[in-house]
């Protein structure tokens, strides 16, 4: 066997001193702070064509690295490389989609992760990484009100948490696993069907493309997109129906995830009546209940919220994101299941170079077996912080504290005539249209986008016979303050007149 090249070996070393992470940390905390103190000013969004980043990009690697003369320019490089092609999540001027929040103890977290840089795929691997998730998913059961099934430290408990990087990865989990449990009573994989809402996220479908369940997104032969009611909340007895008519074809009722805030309209399926009904039938036909809080969830944080998780105590599996709405940098979603097995049943698979004495055992816990990836970040740290710097009150303040702002918002759209309220807002969500023409609604959310100083995002969704567009105002930002409502309400007022004209 030959010797290795040495060539280029002798230059800096791959790994850092204590003196050299000072240094790069100084001149990155530098950008940062700047960056941070130009977010309620800066524009959203600054509308950068296709191609735009690339261009200012160099085209090939450097073959001589830059060390650490690199931080010297990085600061100067992201604010004139990089941030002109962003959008700026963190803007307190962001209301589009729902906002990533984040926090002091979320990004120290992550940095604290990253300098750690463990992989926690066993618990031999790093115990603390595997015994504080666990430790902090219980916390987060305690602060949501979670039935005691969802809770490693339950006696008698079956069930359990861990992280996830988002709800998309966690419905495909839960979709796993109750494809397992029905292959596990011998049914049949090409038999089984899936039922969630017209409303509903497309990670729904995607974990059944994922899943072998559907060829594509328009597959409707085993998912069934369930009719929503007047207030676009699945339709109960229609749920009823499908199932029922899916067993008398020989079909397999596999799995319904129900929506708690629905991503268009903050809506909320029946999910007591749903997993009463579903409780109800044999074990061996009853379908995995999977719900979907992952933005509405961190509401229970509240005391005056719980019912946003009235009902969970019949469900498999329950996903929450602190991403979303509990100041936690993404990513971070919380999955919960009533029965770990049932789980990792469904994930776990064991070559010879991850057996381990511990795993042997069965003694200890291995998240790897509670997701589709094998290597897993200590994700944990962050929410740890998160949770002891806000604490309970904290948390519930800063919901609260959003509340009021989208209240805010609210009232002014009921007294502006030329707006009107599609549905009541929903925590920090406001759905409203132009009145008049549809399109008038479309050319207000694209000439306020436009216009780069705040940033709202669109649906469409029946609203009576007619499927409209709907402007959504979900207030999120952990920078959000009375100001960035005022320059809200600014903003719609100055577009106003061009678009009802």
């Amino acid at each position: 066997m030959t010797m290795p090249k040495t060539e280029g070996a002798s230059g800096f070393g791959s790994g850092y001193t204590p003196e050299q992470f000072s240094r790069a940390l100084g001149q990155l905390e530098a950008w940062a702070r700047g960056y941070i103190q130009s977010l309620p000013e800066r524009a959203v969004d600054q509308h950068p064509a296709p191609g735009e980043t690339l261009a200012r990009l160099d085209a090939h690697p450097p073959q001589i690295g830059e060390g650490m003369a690199l931080w010297d320019r990085a600061g100067d490089e992201l604010r004139s490389t990089i941030e002109p092609g962003l959008v700026h999540w963190q803007s307190p001027n962001f209301f589009a989609y729902f906002p990533c929040s984040s926090s002091l103890p979320g990004v120290m977290g992550e940095l604290a992760s990253a300098v750690l840089n463990v992989n926690g795929m066993l618990w031999s691997t790093s115990p603390s990484a595997t015994e504080l998730e666990m430790r902090v998913l219980d916390w987060c059961a305690e602060l949501f009100g979670l039935p005691e099934q969802f809770r490693f430290d339950a006696p008698g408990s079956k069930g359990g948490g861990c992280i996830q990087g988002t709800a998309s990865e966690g419905v495909l989990a839960a979709l796993c696993a109750a494809r397992k449990r029905m292959v596990d009573t011998g049914r049949d994989r090409s038999s089984m069907c899936i039922y969630t809402s017209d409303q509903a996220h497309s990670s729904i479908v995607k974990a059944a493309m994922v899943a072998g369940l559907a060829d594509g997104p328009d597959d409707r032969s085993r998912v069934r997109l369930i009719p929503t009611d007047s207030m676009l909340r699945m339709d109960v007895t229609a749920l009823l129906d499908a199932i029922k008519q899916d067993q008398f074809s020989g079909l397999t009722p596999c799995m319904v995830s129900t929506t708690q805030g629905t991503t268009s309209t903050g809506a909320f399926d029946p999910l007591g009546r749903i997993g009463e009904h579903l409780s109800g039938m044999p074990e061996s036909k009853r379908p995995w209940l999977h719900v979907d809080a992952a933005w509405a969830g961190v509401a229970a944080v509240c005391e005056e919220h719980r019912r946003v998780l009235d009902g969970v105590q019949h469900a498999d599996s329950l996903c929450i994101n602190p991403h979303k709405w509990m100041m936690t940098n993404f990513d971070c979603d919380l999955f919960w299941v009533r029965d770990r097995v049932a789980l990792t049943s469904a994930m776990s698979i064991t070559p010879a170079y991850l057996r381990n004495e511990q795993s042997d055992s069965g003694q200890v816990l291995d998240y790897r077996d509670w997701h589709v990836p094998l290597g897993r970040s200590m994700r944990a740290l962050k929410l740890w912080w998160v949770i002891r710097y806000f604490g309970r009150d904290g948390l519930a303040a800063h919901i609260r504290q959003h509340e009021r702002l989208a209240w805010r918002f609210e009232q002014y759209v009921e007294n502006e005539p030329r707006l009107r309220l599609v549905f009541e807002r929903t925590l920090g969500l406001v759905c409203f249209v132009v009145q008049g023409d549809d399109d008038r609604t479309r050319r207000l959310i694209e000439t306020v986008n436009r216009r780069g100083r705040v940033m709202v995002s669109h649906t469409r969704v029946p609203i009576g016979s007619e499927t409209r567009w709907v402007a959504r105002v979900a207030v999120g930002s952990s920078f959000a303050s009375e100001q960035s409502i005022g320059r809200l309400i600014e903003e719609i007022d100055a577009v106003l007149p061009e678009v009802v004209e």
